[in-house]
């Protein structure tokens, strides 16, 4: 089995809190996580994908809790009954005893206003997605602690003995962990699975969701997964798949909240006055974004052309976020274009304010002009430690220096 990165922080967290919370999408290991950890605590586990439970606890929510938290619980997808929020929030107030509740959810129904509120001070959430590729290769690193050290350009990997072949594989494959590993034949028929009984199905419980649009979900994954790494366009969307605005805008909200997409928002402050402020689109898993895409590994390697490029800036994003979910520095990732439309792909910000940007560029060849948008920002931005990376397809990492500015090309294989 491969170890989560995640555990022991959460189990460190059960010591400390009443409810520690596990969210993420479907089938990223969330409930193998939490039976894993429920064993070794001694927790009872439930899920509310039994119907039986479900029932229970629907028709008594506060009966149901009141029962069961003699002892420590795990509930599993618990979004399915926000209902029982409220139940949970009295029982933690009367026993007030750490490690109550285990609770794990598809859906970031912890960042609806009232319940953040209700369960303020109690409760703390992470994020579980799927697998990434330190935790495959079983590697001891987190790259955002990597890149904010002083140490930044010293990997005790060689990178010419991971073959480019195989960082290919890591794009297409994504790191679900039921399908990762799995043929084309068979991831093909899980993703297709995965989106009509999984995300479609979910949109339809949690937001009533008009069923005779369903339809349009499976178009919009299709036209987002085209426009990963884009500003996102409403308006244009919403003319390709024949629905308002606004309704558009709330389909891309559910699949944020679902942890399909995620809208990256525009990088700002006061330096940064003339930016574009739309966020950009970037799928969770470009196992799902290469499925919806039709691109497998060998027709990447063949053909890295109109679309690779844009997965291999999903990738980065994706394995960002799950390296965010267990490292040191604490960081807000964001991008930057400005009005002449020079970019950064992503700008890390730590809670300390130092910043680490990096321009994604799939290729092996490292260009002058692929710094152009470091080198804006950096300007504009006038900080003494700015870090300026560009991650590319090579083997090498090499020292730029432009005007008075250190920056440097890392290779992709860092992540694997």
């Amino acid at each position: 089995m491969i170890q989560r990165k995640l555990e022991p922080i959460i189990l460190e967290m059960l010591q400390e809190f009443r409810i520690v919370a596990i969210n993420g999408p479907r089938q990223s290991g969330k409930t193998t996580l939490q039976k894993l950890i429920a064993k070794h605590k001694d927790i009872k586990y439930y899920t509310f994908d039994n119907p039986d439970i479900f029932n229970t606890a629907s028709l008594d929510p506060v009966g149901f809790i009141s029962f069961l938290s003699t002892k420590n619980i795990a509930i599993d997808e618990v979004q399915l009954l926000p209902e029982i929020i409220p139940a949970i929030k009295m029982s933690v107030d009367e026993q007030n005893r750490k490690g109550m509740f285990l609770l794990t959810g598809s859906s970031d129904m912890f960042k609806n206003s009232k319940i953040k509120e209700s369960l303020a001070g109690r409760m703390v959430s992470f994020n579980l997605f799927p697998l990434s590729y330190c935790e495959i290769n079983n590697r001891d690193i987190n790259i955002i602690d990597k890149l904010f050290s002083d140490s930044f350009n010293d990997f005790d990997t060689d990178f010419n003995d991971i073959k480019n072949e195989s960082f290919t594989q890591a794009v297409v494959n994504g790191g679900y962990p039921e399908v990762y590993q799995s043929s084309t034949r068979a991831k093909k028929a899980w993703f297709d699975f995965y989106i009509k009984a999984r995300i479609t199905k979910d949109i339809a419980t949690l937001e009533n969701v008009d069923l005779s649009k369903i339809s349009s979900i499976g178009k919009l994954l299709k036209i987002l997964a085209g426009q990963i790494g884009s500003i996102v366009n409403y308006k244009n969307i919403s003319n390709k798949i024949q629905l308002a605005d606004k309704t558009v805008a709330k389909y891309i909200q559910i699949l944020e909240a679902l942890y399909i997409i995620k809208l990256v928002p525009a990088y700002s402050n006061n330096q940064l006055k003339r930016v574009i402020k739309s966020p950009k689109v970037q799928f969770i898993d470009t196992g799902l974004a290469s499925f919806l895409l039709n691109v497998d590994a060998t027709g990447a390697m063949v053909n890295q052309g109109e679309f690779y490029g844009n997965l291999v800036e999903s990738f980065v994003y994706s394995e960002l976020i799950k390296h965010q979910s267990f490292a040191n520095t604490s960081i807000d990732i964001y991008h930057y274009r400005d009005q002449q439309q020079k970019e950064v792909d992503f700008v890390l910000e730590a809670s300390d304010g130092k910043v680490v940007a990096l321009e994604i560029k799939s290729g092996s060849n490292i260009k002058k002009e692929h710094f152009r948008g470091l080198v804006t920002l950096a300007h504009t931005m006038k900080q003494k430690d700015f870090k300026g990376f560009v991650l590319y397809g090579g083997d090498k990492i090499l020292p730029y220096k432009i005007d008075e500015y250190q920056f440097w090309a890392i290779p992709l294989k860092i992540f694997l």
